[in-house]
């Protein structure tokens, strides 16, 4: 079985990577896939504190998949606008309507940058 690792650099404007990033596994040794109960990616998501320069990382096998989508489409549960770019929140689903209703869709806030801590970083990037 294949596994599809997907990297995502969160940019918010023109942001810098903090030299103190952190990568976090969505869903941890789960990964993600149909989720095992309705709030299963959004109990997961609120027990970390993303910062800019900080990853996500979506482990899954084929046929599963994952769009970044928008807030609407996000509670809606649709795929209406799938793959943009947002300035501050992210909106994350798999394509499957039925495993997004059933909880595989996750929402992040990636908090502002800490202007004294990140002086001295490198400018961040999105990555697909």
């Amino acid at each position: 079985m294949q596994v599809i690792l997907i990297l995502l650099l969160f940019v918010v404007g023109i942001l810098v990577k903090s030299v103190n990033s952190e990568r976090y596994v969505v869903g941890e040794g789960y990964g993600w896939r149909s989720a095992p109960y309705p709030t299963y990616y959004e109990d997961w998501g609120k027990t970390i504190k993303l910062k800019p320069g900080d990853e996500l990382e979506f482990r899954f096998q084929k046929p599963d998949d994952l769009l970044q989508i928008a807030k609407y489409d996000y509670y809606a549960c649709s795929s209406n606008t799938p793959s943009r770019q947002y300035k501050d929140n992210y909106y994350f689903k798999s394509s499957n309507n039925t495993n997004c209703i059933n909880g595989q869709r996750l929402y992040v806030n990636v908090a502002p940058p800490n202007e004294d801590k990140d002086k001295d970083h490198q400018p961040g990037v999105l990555k697909n």
